[in-house]
């Protein structure tokens, strides 16, 4: 069977994907610390490493992600890194933080422009204090972020690898019969994984829901009459108050007809003189 046109899109389809943006910093031995690795300039107290990564369990980067350009500062040789494989990450040493620009390239087939996101490189304890308690037990400075990728109306040929059962192949590599059997269902906590609900791998809502399946076709069907039906409370409303204004005004116009337009002029300037005088 041929391949799908790379240019060609697939209607009305919108397909997601989660990845983490995100950094870690470690202190550094001091200067004369005999364990401190040789090279590093004295000023540097940090090791620290950007990265994108996806989240565990989620379907493989690589089905959409070609490479990673992170623009560190500019006092840094050649600032401007290139990740073409996983893991898409840097790692330097330095003294203060900055801000870094991440360029996300798509696989070829998907007809998509590179997207940018920004990252703050963290190296100072930051938070609540159980946060920073944390942080100094454990010696690491981790600041992260979950950034959502949308693919509106994606090419044929990147639907067709968004929705592949080898997006989850990374999940068992290594592993044989029952054992790989159990490690695609479920989950360390004992649920199926992200991506398996009720064992269905697509980046289709399921069918059904359930305990483990916060969202499904069934629950949309729900979601979309709830709607529906307020809608029509609101409408309704809505009617009720059009036609109490539209009787407000014919009783306002049969009223001015009655009086006259003398006697409603006068009426007017008598309530205007009330107002006044209740001031």
């Amino acid at each position: 069977m041929p391949a799908p046109p790379a240019n060609k899109r697939v209607k009305n389809k919108r397909i997601s994907r989660n990845i983490i943006i995100g950094s870690e910093a470690y202190n550094l031995p001091p200067v004369g610390d005999p364990t401190r690795p040789k090279g590093i300039p004295d000023d540097h107290t940090k090791r620290w490493t950007v990265y994108v990564r996806q989240p565990p369990g989620d379907p493989d980067i690589r089905a959409w992600l070609n490479k990673v350009q992170f623009k560190i500062f500019n006092t840094y040789e050649n600032p401007l890194r290139t990740c073409e494989s996983p893991p898409f990450e840097v790692t330097e040493t330095g003294w203060g933080g900055f801000n870094i620009d991440v360029r996300l390239h798509f696989q070829p087939i998907s007809g998509e422009k590179a997207q940018y996101r920004q990252h703050f490189l963290q190296l100072e304890k930051y938070g609540d204090e159980k946060m920073q308690a944390m942080q100094e037990r454990t010696g690491c400075v981790r600041s992260e972020f979950l950034e959502v990728v949308q693919f509106n109306e994606p090419t044929e040929a990147l639907f067709e690898a968004l929705t592949s059962e080898s997006q989850w192949d990374y999940l068992t590599a290594g592993m044989k019969g029952a054992k790989k059997a159990a490690a695609m269902a479920v989950g360390p906590n004992g649920r199926p994984k992200r991506g398996f609900p009720n064992g269905e791998r697509t980046a289709q809502l399921p069918e059904k829901g359930g305990e483990d399946v916060p969202f499904s076709g069934e629950g949309e069907d729900a979601l979309i009459a709830l709607i529906r039906e307020k809608i029509g409370v609101v409408q309704k409303s809505l009617e009720e108050e059009t036609k109490k204004r539209e009787e407000t005004e014919k009783r306002l116009k049969d009223l001015r007809a009655e009086l006259g337009h003398d006697a409603a002029q006068q009426a007017a300037q008598q309530a205007s003189g009330d107002r006044s005088r209740r001031r």
